[in-house]
């Protein structure tokens, strides 16, 4: 159940009233967190706090009062807020919260998006400000129909629409995703990964969590998990719904030393793959899951010197599909493990291989 902010009270609602709250239209906000916020147990001090070490997010958050209010001339009572409409303490609201972002973000009336370290003398530049290098503010670009820029001062930038060509310059993200003009669910495992490139998060496991809208899946929050287990869980969940094969479409850093599953251990892997496609051919479209043995999966393959290469369902160009190298763990079992993992072969269409099913051994963690 979401809570809302009175934007003419900068009060929060008791139990009753957040009840009678649901279903009224509301503007959410997003931004940056600054060193000293203003939160969810401050807030019936807020007018003490605006004189105080806070009163940078106090003004912030009067700002976005004040911004609701006067833009739609009372007909919006309502805003949202990260650091105030959370209790981050209670950790069922705190897990339902982040479950449910991506859906608050889409029902929202507009999405206010509030640069505080934009002073907004040159539009041009506005995408450097530190909101395109952040994890959560991927799904707050995407996920509501119109989102409004605003400079430190709460002075128009522009929208959604009239900035998209400086939007796609710095995210890569398509119009027609960044727009909504097509579902983001069209766009391939891959490519939606490739748009968290060069984003950070201050809590390491919310690399992960903060893709779950994204991909249109909900899962427990394990908060020590550490950011690949988190990631690895995360991929595992969309892999419950999607026979995407780009979610294999990635590539290391560096050689990992022990090898590795199919599975990537950070979105930064998926860096370059912003183009990679999902088609699936009728020979290798079984579904896949994950077993006890690994991943077992159908693709094609075949023996290049000491290695396998196992082609996936992921074009490269017209001619080519991309190919993964394999070391055989055990034939009888028909066990694998990706090696070679900072890079990918292309395998002609002629030339892919016989499909075969195989299991591909998971990293040990310990």
């Amino acid at each position: 159940m979401i809570r809302l902010l009175n934007a003419k009270t900068c009060r929060l609602p008791d139990n009753d009233e957040k009840k009678a709250q649901q279903g009224q239209s509301y503007v959410i906000i997003s931004h940056v967190w600054g060193d000293t916020e203003i939160v969810f147990e401050d807030m019936p001090r807020f007018e003490e706090l605006s004189t105080s070490s806070k009163r940078l997010s106090a003004a912030k958050i009067s700002g976005a009062c004040e911004m609701v209010l006067r833009g739609y001339n009372g007909d919006i009572k309502y805003l949202w807020l990260d650091t105030v409409c959370i209790d981050k303490k209670n950790l069922t609201e705190l897990s339902m919260s982040i479950n449910s972002m991506y859906k608050w973000y889409r029902q929202a009336k507009v999405c206010f998006v509030y640069l505080q370290d934009f002073p907004g003398k040159d539009i041009d530049v506005f995408t450097k400000s530190r909101w395109f290098t952040r994890g959560w503010t991927l799904q707050e670009l995407i996920a509501p129909e119109r989102v409004i820029f605003f400079d430190r001062n709460w002075r128009w930038i522009g929208d959604k629409e009239s900035l998209q060509e400086e939007l796609y310059a710095r995210t890569k993200i398509t119009t027609m995703f960044l727009l909504g003009k097509s579902n983001i669910s069209k766009a391939s495992i891959a490519q939606r990964m490739s748009w968290f490139s060069g984003r950070e998060t201050t809590v390491e496991e919310d690399a992960a969590y903060c893709l779950l809208g994204i991909y249109g899946v909900n899962m427990p929050l394990l908060y020590g998990e550490g950011r690949e287990r988190a990631f690895r869980r995360l991929q595992e969940e969309i892999m419950r719904y999607s026979d995407d094969h780009s979610i294999f479409a990635w590539t290391s850093i560096a050689p990992l030393k022990e090898g590795s599953g199919f599975l990537a251990g950070s979105p930064d892997y998926f860096k370059s793959t912003g183009n990679y496609e999902h088609k699936p051919d009728v020979r290798t479209s079984e579904p896949f899951e994950m077993t006890n043995k690994g991943i077992s999966i159908k693709v094609f393959l075949q023996q290049q010197g000491t290695y396998h290469v196992a082609s996936i369902d992921c074009p490269k160009g017209d001619s080519h599909h991309l190919g993964l190298y394999l070391e055989c763990q055990s034939m009888a079992t028909q066990q694998y493990r990706r090696v070679r993992t900072d890079e990918m072969c292309r395998v002609r269409n002629t030339g892919r291989g016989e499909p075969k099913r195989i299991f591909i051994k998971p990293p040990d963690y310990i």
